[in-house]
């Protein structure tokens, strides 16, 4: 059993920001460009990184200034198409108190990083 994090999690609220262009090409599927899940065991967060490759993916766990975890990639340059690339980067940060962030596992599956915490109770 999964639930979302909030909401809106993952999409613009009422008072943010006007939600962004659905993606034409998107067929079905949760069309925020993230979105974060808590699980039986963990706290799950994916977000969608077009065209970036594992190999480009850069992350690390800081527990001195926060419970975080912080990750960034880039997209390749395509300069026959005159692309610098697109550049990401984020921070998941979790609850210390219910989560192990130095536990932490970090993906990168076709362009979504998956960043699973795990709970410090399991099932609770």
């Amino acid at each position: 059993m999964s639930r979302k994090m909030g909401s809106n999690a993952g999409s613009s609220g009422e008072n943010s920001s006007p939600n962004p262009l659905r993606n034409p090409f998107q067929k079905s599927g949760n069309q925020a460009v993230y979105e974060v899940i808590e699980t039986k065991n963990a706290c799950v967060m994916r977000a969608d990184l077009p065209g970036c490759l594992e190999s480009d993916l850069t992350y690390w766990v800081d527990t001195v200034g926060g419970n975080n975890v912080h990750f960034f990639a880039d997209e390749p340059a395509m300069p026959e198409y005159e692309s610098a690339g697109r550049k990401y980067g984020g921070s998941m940060v979790v609850n210390p108190e219910a989560f192990d962030v130095k536990k932490a596992k970090v993906k990168l599956i076709n362009g979504v990083p998956w960043i699973t915490v795990p709970k410090t109770i399991p099932g609770k």
